[in-house]
């Protein structure tokens, strides 16, 4: 993956410049289009991302931010970081990270349900990729200097940082709604439990969200390759760890259970233990 520099050392693992958010949105239904056409499961999520995506590309055009070209180049930085991954799994590159490893080899697997997928989707994106992206728009636009974070920007990056909680929060319907394009069983949840679990998804997101702040300060003002490395590994226990419960098959009473329903629909962890797929036939693009 391209690296972006700081201080002569090459430091976080994302693109040298973002892109505008018209270009990565045209990239996301370009990709979304090319994923249905060919019933590949990894629609789903990236479905709801976009979704989420462009409501705070609307965010950004009505001034709800403090700096909205930050909040932007964040924004396009994180949307990187899905297609980089991507692009490493479609390759065979072992350096896909394993959250998205088993999201996208979950994509290939039956009886797997579509509130499955995007809950790996996100956990993936949000749990292990987030605090990349955030470290690194601090230090392409300048908030780092020396090692520290100067209290008044810190305030004004947090500040923008919640107000996409809340931009996020008012897409939970429409997303999903995508979900519920994809699978009678989340539109029938949604019906008996009074969108009970809309609730349920915002604060999950405020609380990956959050504890995403802090692992992206502590990238962003590591000393060296060891300190990032300590993260790094931290925000990859984090987000296996996650993978294993969204696995709705794990919460099943009893071992001999749990390990029948293992030959039945593999544990989604199954993929950590093997390489990833050699380079697709299909087309990324």
């Amino acid at each position: 993956m391209a690296t972006l520099a700081r201080d002569g050392e090459e430091d976080l693992p994302l693109v040298a410049a973002p892109v505008p958010l018209d270009e990565v949105l045209e990239r996301m239904a370009a990709r979304i289009d090319a994923l249905r056409h060919t019933r590949d499961d990894r629609r789903i999520f990236l479905s709801v991302y976009a979704t989420m995506t462009s409501a705070i590309h609307r965010g950004v055009r009505e001034g709800r931010f403090m700096d909205p070209a930050w909040t932007e180049t964040l924004t396009a930085y994180f949307a990187a970081l899905y297609f980089d991954a991507e692009t490493a799994w479609e390759a065979g590159d072992p350096d896909c990270p394993r959250a998205w490893q088993a999201a996208f080899a979950a994509a290939g697997t039956r009886r797997i349900s579509a509130v499955e997928h995007a809950l790996l989707g996100i956990n993936a994106h949000i749990v292990y990729d987030l605090p990349f992206a955030v470290a690194t728009t601090m230090v392409a636009r300048g908030d780092v200097h020396e090692g520290r974070l100067l209290a008044n920007v810190l305030v004004r990056r947090r500040h923008d940082y919640e107000v996409v909680n809340h931009v996020l929060a008012e897409t939970i319907e429409a997303a999903q709604a995508v979900i519920a394009a994809e699978s009678r069983a989340s539109a029938m949840i949604d019906k008996l439990t009074l969108k009970l679990d809309s609730y349920a998804a915002e604060m999950m997101l405020r609380a990956s969200r959050t504890q995403g702040w802090h692992n992206a300060l502590a990238l962003a003002v590591a000393a060296d390759e060891a300190e990032r490395d300590a993260v790094r590994q931290h925000l990859d226990r984090v987000a296996c760890g996650y993978v294993q419960r969204i696995d709705l098959t794990q919460h099943l009473p009893g071992r001999r259970v749990r390990a029948a329903m293992s030959r039945w629909r593999p544990p989604f962890t199954a993929v950590f233990d093997q390489p990833p797929p050699t380079a697709t036939v299909e087309a990324r693009r």
